[in-house]
């Protein structure tokens, strides 16, 4: 499938990482627990880097977290242009999730806190979780979002590898959705990518929400 762009458009194609043991068990995934992709989840991430071998990427950034990192090789694995080299930034690292962080969701107490985290992110503080609170984590998005676009130049194709949480939050706030609805459809599945394209003004425009892989090769 082709998408014709303006000339100086840039795109960008956001990738969640591949599926993790806590995702698979339930465990809370943030920023400060690191677990290693399953082998589905690779398998995942090599399926989605097919879809995407055709697409020439000028740049590639990444969360230093070892998931999304991984994800990021094994999806450039299966490109048959020149490869970037993958750049690390801590921008873009999972929302951090304080004291959750790596417990089961089962062992969390019931509180206002966590009923506003998955349902009121606009009213979830983090201060009882000592955790980062929904627009921290947007505001934290859209700084290296600023920050990738001063390093792109003009047609360059992007590709960033990120998490659930910063993702969903991040890319449902360039569509205009409003904070305390941005997890109202869920999180954007494991090894998808997103893509939107961006004007020299930093004008976003939606392309494509979250594709899983499949037969259909992306360009």
């Amino acid at each position: 499938m082709t998408h014709s762009s303006p000339e100086s458009s840039m795109r960008f194609y956001f990738i969640r990482h591949g599926t993790t043991i806590n995702n698979q068990q339930h465990v809370f995934n943030g920023g400060h627990v690191d677990p290693t992709l399953t082998a589905a989840g690779k398998q995942e991430a090599q399926k989605l880097g097919e879809d995407l071998q055709q697409v020439h990427f000028d740049l590639c950034f990444s969360s230093p977290l070892k998931r999304a990192r991984k994800t990021a090789e094994l999806v450039l694995s299966k490109n048959k242009t020149q490869l970037p080299q993958i750049q690390l930034l801590a921008d873009l690292t999972e929302m951090n999730l304080g004291d959750w962080d790596g417990r089961p969701l089962a062992a969390i107490a019931p509180s206002a806190e966590l009923e506003n985290y998955f349902n009121h992110p606009a009213l979830f503080s983090g201060i009882a979780s000592h955790a980062e609170s929904y627009v921290q984590v947007r505001d934290r998005g859209f700084r290296v979002l600023d920050s990738i676009c001063q390093r792109a130049s003009a047609k360059d194709n992007i590709l960033v590898a990120s998490h659930g949480l910063l993702l969903t939050t991040l890319l449902n706030s360039l569509r205009g959705v409003p904070l305390d609805e941005v997890r109202r459809d869920g999180l954007l599945p494991t090894s998808s990518v997103t893509i939107f394209e961006a004007d020299s003004s930093q004008n976003f425009k939606l392309i494509e929400w979250a594709h899983k892989p499949s037969a259909r090769r992306l360009k």
